[in-house]
């Protein structure tokens, strides 16, 4: 279903993404989320949302059905309103209900929607964003659920996580690219000295102390970001995929679980595996 952007006195940020895909699941500050959409979205961009059915688990066949039915009707009108707020602020938008019987299929389901929609950004709180940026081949913005800190747009005070990788190297021209021009951009360095850096020193830097395992990694990263008071979190990732994860765990996904504030997840699948001579944040 698409609406048509309504003409409208609501003024916006210049903002980098042209083509938005935004999960909604019905548990997200609507309000909030819509206003994180609002400010990312250029002028004339596209935004498709999506709203994931997920069936319950408990209960009798005829109380599940009744459940999922009625949670779907929410949803659908949940969307429905969002789709109207987005019309009414000037953006183009469109929307679908995407249904799913099992959470194991979440992150397929929705890679497949969002490049469908040849996002340019999913925003939302996907069980598994760092897979999901991966298989959609964009960045994911991971906003927790329910929100801890409203979502700055745009972002004042943006701290990258790096390992001095690659991968890192491609967070940080992501962050550079989307900073707004009196923005502060913090280079957090983790397991390596700025110097070794693949990529320049164009920004502050500060050198984290934690060893390279995942609990005491993120733990560190994300303590950092709070400290320093940032508006936004970014990482770099090569998407989850088998044999690409630290011993203990992937670090992402594990900021992803433990943070209060915004995260970016900026996949390495856009470049391929080309110059990855060290681990990324994964």
């Amino acid at each position: 279903m698409k609406r048509r952007a309504e003409k409208t006195a609501y003024a916006r940020v210049v903002a980098p993404f042209s083509c938005i895909f935004v999960l909604m699941t019905g548990r997200e500050h609507v309000g909030s989320l819509l206003d994180c959409v609002a400010g990312w979205a250029q002028q004339g961009a596209r935004v498709h949302i999506a709203g994931l059915a997920c069936a319950p688990s408990n209960g009798d066949a005829e109380f599940l059905a009744a459940q999922g039915f009625t949670r779907r009707i929410v949803l659908a009108a949940t969307v429905d309103a969002a789709c109207e707020t987005l019309a009414r602020r000037g953006i183009q938008v469109n929307m679908e209900i995407l249904e799913l019987a099992a959470r194991t299929g979440q992150t397929q389901t929705l890679a497949q929607a969002a490049c469908a929609s040849q996002a340019q950004l999913v925003i939302g709180a996907p069980s598994c964003p760092v897979m999901l940026a991966g298989a959609a081949r964009c960045p994911v913005l991971v906003l927790p659920t329910p929100f801890a800190h409203r979502c700055r747009v745009p972002p004042q005070r943006i701290f990258v996580a790096s390992d001095g990788s690659a991968a890192s190297a491609l967070a940080v021209r992501e962050a550079a690219r989307i900073a707004a021009p009196d923005a502060a951009v913090r280079v957090g360095y983790l397991a390596c000295e700025p110097a070794d850096a693949l990529h320049p020193e164009d920004f502050d830097a500060v050198v984290l102390e934690a060893q390279h395992d995942g609990e005491a990694a993120s733990h560190a990263i994300v303590e950092a970001g709070l400290q320093w008071r940032a508006d936004l979190l970014v990482l770099g990732t090569r998407g989850g995929q088998a044999g690409e994860r630290w011993r203990y765990a992937s670090v992402a996904a594990d900021v992803a679980q433990r943070t209060v504030l915004p995260l970016l997840l900026v996949p390495f699948a856009a470049l391929g595996s080309r110059g990855c001579e060290r681990l990324s944040l994964n």
